[in-house]
């Protein structure tokens, strides 16, 4: 998207989000041995014109679209984009392209970035795009440790829950992400704090979480993880081996 065609406002937000962005990758390695996305989080990404029947809302096709369609599709659904229209019909193949983008991911196009940059949007069903990733593998997850990062502060406590259910998946690759995670074992959500005991476990291999409340993470209900009510039943062993151990750990 040519930087010059947004307004004011939108050209700091995106600014914004690169320098946060660039202080995370210098923050934390990213792990995934021989997979190299072309970009991390596609601020800049170059969208291709319009087309008529993108904008009038054409469904998609049943053939795979080309990943610059989907990119152009998914981004009718971002406020920062000159197309942002939420009553498009486009609009509404938002879910739709996030299956086809996850089908399309290679190490030669940005799908995987651009999911997880659209499960930052300020829909509903963005989280559909955590099980796309999901979807992808540990390795490919492992690749979008910074936005993952970057959403476990997120003012919205679903995208909070589900970043730390993505990163569950990422083993020791994640590991750089505990000290965010940690102090989520506290989040005034429920499911924000199950999440992040389920996240130390998976990523650690400590066994801090009962077995009767661990989750596949692979089916992204409205609550995918049970909520941690009352406080401290589900997440009491994380918090105490955070207290005792993980706090004294420079992650």
């Amino acid at each position: 998207m040519n930087m010059n065609a947004l307004n004011p406002k939108s050209q700091k937000l995106r600014l914004s989000n690169i320098i946060l962005l660039v202080f995370l990758l210098t923050s934390c390695t990213l792990m995934a041995e021989g997979i190299k996305p072309t970009g991390t989080i596609p601020i800049e990404t170059q969208s291709p014109p319009a087309t008529k029947s993108l904008l009038m809302g054409t469904r998609l096709s049943t053939a795979t679209q080309s990943i610059d369609n989907l990119i152009a599709i998914i981004e009718v659904s971002d406020p920062a984009s000159i197309t942002y229209d939420p009553a498009s019909a486009a609009y509404a193949e938002f879910p739709d392209a996030l299956k086809e983008l996850a089908a399309s991911n290679a190490s030669t196009n940005d799908a995987a970035s651009m999911l997880a940059y659209s499960l930052g949007f300020p829909r509903q069903d963005s989280i559909l795009a955590a099980q796309e990733i999901i979807s992808l593998g540990p390795d490919w997850a492992s690749t979008l440790l910074p936005a993952l990062i970057m959403y476990l502060s997120d003012q919205r406590p679903e995208h909070r829950m589900v970043s730390a259910i993505i990163l569950s998946i990422t083993h020791d690759k994640g590991s750089c992400s505990l000290g965010n995670i940690g102090p989520l074992l506290w989040d005034t959500d429920p499911y924000v704090r199950t999440s992040a005991a389920l996240a130390i476990q998976g990523i650690t291999g400590n066994e801090l979480v009962s077995n009767i409340y661990v989750i596949t993470p692979d089916n992204f209900t409205p609550n995918p993880v049970p909520a941690d009510t009352p406080e401290g039943k589900i997440v009491g062993a994380a918090r105490s081996w955070w207290t005792d151990h993980g706090s004294k750990v420079n992650w």
